[in-house]
């Protein structure tokens, strides 16, 4: 590689350069869309279900249930995480709510 090379490649992916104005700025605090209220209860509603559905789908194969209650169910299971995350409930360390 040439150096001219290397130059654009170490300025193309340096990670100090400033962010484009649609980005806000990092001293803006982070404001969920949702109450807590709202996001605990959803919380909560999918926490029981994901639970609830861990226990039923295993059952619901051992019992030779119908295939399409089986799929249901496991669809429904990889649902309940993706609607926790469209409200904003997913567990993420750095979010701060004031």
């Amino acid at each position: 590689m040439t150096e001219e090379i290397i130059d654009d490649t170490i300025k193309t992916y340096d990670s100090d350069q400033p962010l484009p104005d649609s980005v806000g700025s990092p001293e803006e605090e982070y404001r969920p869309v949702f109450d807590p209220t709202v996001r605990t209860a959803i919380y909560v509603g999918c926490l029981l279900m994901g639970v609830t559905l861990t226990v039923v789908s295993p059952v619901a194969i051992a019992a030779h249930a119908p295939e399409w209650v089986c799929v249901l169910l496991s669809a429904l299971g990889s649902a309940i995480p993706t609607i926790a995350a469209g409200f904003g409930v997913a567990y993420h360390p750095k979010r701060r709510t004031t």
